[in-house]
């Protein structure tokens, strides 16, 4: 280990950060350079404990680092600990605690499971197989070729159908960008101002909102947290480099030095957190008299539920601010399709809450313009920030003459059951002209793709969401 030199990027996210057991502040240890990048190796050190920096991604958690299922937090791949990864990195094989932190087994195929046999095939020495092979896999595919590939390479890389990751998340994290649920949420993130401090991405995952914040033209400093550690690779490599990252676990606290943040967000996420009395204290400790927004949180009146869900009167108790403002995602996605700002008009009422799946809570909001009906947001659709490209839910297939085809398709059942709504706003079936295509590789304003944006045919993507020199369709 050597003393610490390290980009002013990092110092300000390690300046934000404290051990959430004895509360101490961090100090950054750096490991000895490796050939991959810029990438960022150390250790963080506290009057008590150690913690593992992984490629610039501090792991402040006392749990292993491993694949979570994102809802329910069981573990679908089964990882390594903290002081393993540090010993690997004081160790000078920071590479390798990269890699225990990626590793998707490759599983047995089934003929060879069949010949096996259930118990050998799944014996300890062939899970070790398994895990060595995963790790050369990555360490080739990767590791070797990151510069090169897209976050859609990513996701097709940890989300496949012989991957133990469920293949419909991976649909969930690569088609999000016009989701009812997105879309609710960028109608509130909007009113979101610019501030020197950052604002926190509570279980922000692969860092699609962090994406819009950072990418806006008047960015939003952004700190994500999430007990992914490879959702947030992905992030801070594909999805959002410009925000900064922590890979934690909600229930010991979060990892910050009182006052912080200046506002915290959660999406499609809060009612599956446990301890959440503790995370309020938290958030007041860290963001205290901020603006606070959480959105797509289930309803427990209406079934199906799922995680730890409440009533409205629950979550109001639960949250415990006085000022606060509730409205339901269909409310917030209507605001969006008429470009409203859904701050400036007024809450929906008690009996449209208590029958509403989907509730969005806000608290400690600034002061919002009254919007009339009539009057819209005169600004960009925040779902076009990026690098324009079509949609991921469509089906694209070229033409003879030149024009793309494209076809509106769900995923799967599961996915058009979660997202029916998108059928109100996107059309079916359309084609783009060989000039669109034309304008839309070279990134020129043009008033036909500006209407696709306004049907949600394009959307903003992320510079390396899809491959360097591809177009994006």
């Amino acid at each position: 280990m050597r003393p610490a030199v390290v980009k002013l990027e990092e110092q300000r996210l390690f300046s934000l950060l404290r051990c959430p057991q004895c509360h101490g502040p961090l100090q950054f240890l750096a490991a000895e350079p490796v050939d991959f990048g810029c990438a960022e190796f150390g250790v963080l050190r506290c009057g008590c404990s150690k913690y593992p920096v992984i490629d610039g991604i501090p792991v402040i958690k006392r749990g292993t680092v491993g694949m979570f299922e994102h809802t329910t937090g069981a573990a679908q791949v089964a990882g390594v600990t903290p002081d393993q990864l540090i010993e690997m990195i004081e160790n000078g094989r920071s590479i390798d605690a990269l890699l225990e932190c990626l590793v998707v087994p490759a599983p047995a195929p089934p003929l060879l499971q069949r010949l096996l046999g259930w118990r050998l095939s799944h014996s300890a020495f062939a899970t070790d197989v398994a895990r060595w092979v995963g790790k050369k896999r990555v360490e080739a595919h990767l590791l070797g070729n990151r510069d090169r590939l897209s976050a859609i390479d990513a996701f097709e890389f940890f989300y496949t159908d012989r991957s133990p990751l469920d293949r419909v998340a991976g649909d969930y994290f690569r088609m999000r960008f016009a989701q009812p649920r997105h879309l609710a949420a960028l109608a509130l993130l909007q009113s979101v101002r610019p501030d020197p401090k950052p604002l926190l991405d509570i279980a922000c995952g692969a860092g699609h909102l962090a994406h819009y914040l950072t990418s806006r033209r008047k960015t939003v400093a952004v700190v994500g947290i999430d007990f992914n550690f490879f959702h947030l690779w992905i992030a801070r490599h594909w999805i959002a480099p410009a925000a900064h990252y922590v890979c934690g676990d909600l229930r010991d606290g979060l990892p910050f030095i009182p006052d912080a943040f200046s506002a915290t967000f959660c999406s499609d996420a809060y009612h599956y957190i446990q301890n959440r009395e503790q995370l309020h204290r938290e958030i007041q400790r860290c963001a205290p008299g901020r603006p606070g927004i959480l959105t797509r949180v289930g309803n427990a009146a209406i079934m199906p539920n799922e995680g730890r869900e409440r009533t409205v009167r629950g979550y109001l108790e639960e949250i415990g601010a006085a000022d606060i403002r509730v409205l339901t995602e269909q409310t917030l996605l209507q605001c969006y399709l008429d470009r409203r700002n859904p701050l400036g008009g007024d809450a929906d009422c008690v009996a449209t809450l208590a029958h509403s799946k989907w509730l969005s809570f806000v608290w400690n909001a600034p002061p919002q313009p009254r919007l009339e009906a009539s009057q819209a947001l005169d600004e960009e659709w925040p779902h076009a920030v990026g690098l324009l490209g079509v949609n991921p839910i469509y089906r694209s297939k070229a033409a003879a003459d030149g024009q793309l085809q494209l076809q509106f398709a769900f995923p799967s059942i599961w996915y058009a059951y979660e997202n029916g709504g998108m059928l109100s706003y996107h059309p079916r079936r359309l084609q783009i002209s060989r000039a669109q295509i034309e304008a839309l590789r070279e990134q020129r304003i043009d008033p036909s793709l500006s209407e696709l944006v306004a049907k949600f045919v394009l959307v903003g993507l992320p510079r390396r969401f899809v491959s360097p020199g591809k177009v994006p369709a």
